[in-house]
């Protein structure tokens, strides 16, 4: 693995245009990138001084994840939604913040039929939240947020219902 992300640049690229601003304000690097499948599937790694990020286009969905510093690298694996490998989808940490279901069916058919674009919808969803998202996984601080985060989880049905 490397930073290059040679068949995925220009899509990274783009997510990080898109997130730039955040990118700034957390001080996030990208220290590592995986291509795999013809640049179909793409996972970008960076770090930052409170966590890291996790970008991932898997099977068509593109995701984004805050992580603890000892998240791996998930290469060839799907992001799990419960947090058991460390990384935690930024709209689930949204929706469990709002307590309410953001990522809804409505949404994602907008982003299969393509009249709403994954990064562009995260980037207004983040605005006034990202601080508080890098709060949650600043280093020291106590996850007292995680079993909340567990039940809401469940009771949205992502897992465990």
């Amino acid at each position: 693995m490397s930073n290059d992300c040679g068949q995925c640049q220009g899509y990274i690229s783009y997510v990080e245009q898109q997130l730039s601003s955040y990118l700034e304000f957390g001080q996030f690097r990208r220290v590592q990138c995986d291509a795999q499948n013809n640049g179909l599937e793409c996972l970008a790694l960076y770090h930052s001084p409170s966590c890291q990020l996790l970008i991932q286009r898997t099977d068509g969905a593109d995701y984004c994840a805050l992580g603890t510093f000892d998240a791996p690298f998930l290469t060839d694996q799907i992001l799990d939604v419960d947090g058991s490998q460390g990384w935690f989808n930024l709209v689930y940490l949204l929706e469990y913040r709002a307590n309410k279901k953001i990522m809804t069916q409505r949404v994602i058919e907008q982003f299969w039929d393509g009249s709403l674009d994954y990064h562009q919808w995260l980037a207004q969803l983040l605005a006034g939240q990202f601080e508080q998202l890098l709060a949650m996984f600043a280093p020291g601080a106590p996850a007292t947020w995680l079993a909340d985060y567990i039940q809401f989880m469940q009771r949205q049905r992502y897992y465990g219902a």
